[in-house]
């Protein structure tokens, strides 16, 4: 009599709790990087048992940087998972979804190795940079989402409203974070410089990169729902 083969484990993930993590989450780090500012701006604590530097959100390689990280490769995940479930005769709207795969993928290892901050310096230099062009990134950057928004349009166009609408709202929140606010920062920094101003540009700019990684992950996910399939990760030999 021929054995049974064993179950496949499988993880099921809930929407609801996973959206619930993503607000508590990007309320935690926002309120903890206001209470690092305020200790370093308006109390003079500048080390504070260590803790400023893990919760700053004007700093790299600490914890808030690790979290927007996980959020994007989160994201890049999913869009490789509804790419894949997607029928052969969709090889068009197939590619697009690991286009973006691939892009949320090189975005989250540039949240942790910051591999724009190295066009800076050079553009900077090269162009005598200054005011609200200082994070010369921008410009590159600007270059490339239009690119990429004039690829995107006939797909945003094919999607279902409710994702639509939702893809959109979150690319807005954090584009206005990630890119938007860099021009106010880098003016301020320099007609004004460092302060308890400058700190609390860099909590809005990183607090709406949170919170638009938040919503297009929420976004995924609910288009995923929507299509009558589970949450959920077959672990397979």
């Amino acid at each position: 009599m021929p054995s049974t083969p064993p179950p496949v484990p499988q993880l099921i993930l809930s929407r609801k709790r996973i959206e619930q993590f993503l607000i508590l989450g990007a309320v935690f780090l926002t309120l903890m990087g206001l209470a690092m500012d305020v200790s370093y701006y308006l109390l003079d604590h500048k080390r504070l048992l260590g803790m400023l530097r893990q919760f700053t959100l004007a700093e790299e390689a600490n914890v808030p940087t690790w979290y927007s990280a996980l959020l994007l490769i989160s994201c890049a995940l999913c869009l490789a998972i509804i790419a894949m479930r997607l029928p052969k005769g969709e090889a068009n709207s197939r590619r697009h979804w690991l286009i973006l795969a691939l892009i949320f993928t090189y975005m989250s290892m540039d949240e942790t190795a910051v591999i724009h901050e190295m066009t800076i310096r050079p553009l900077r230099y090269a162009f005598d940079l200054d005011g609200a062009l200082y994070y010369s990134w921008v410009i590159p950057a600007a270059v490339l989402m239009g690119i990429f928004l004039f690829s995107y349009l006939g797909f945003l166009r094919h999607l279902p409203s409710s994702s639509r609408n939702r893809f959109i709202l979150a690319g807005l929140v954090f584009v206005g974070g990630a890119f938007v606010t860099e021009f106010f920062i880098g003016y301020w920094w320099t007609t004004v410089g460092d302060g308890m101003t400058s700190g609390l540009l860099n909590i809005l700019q990183e607090s709406m990169e949170i919170c638009g990684s938040s919503l297009f992950l929420s976004a995924l996910l609910r288009h995923i729902e929507a299509s009558g399939r589970d949450l959920s990760i077959s672990l397979r030999p």
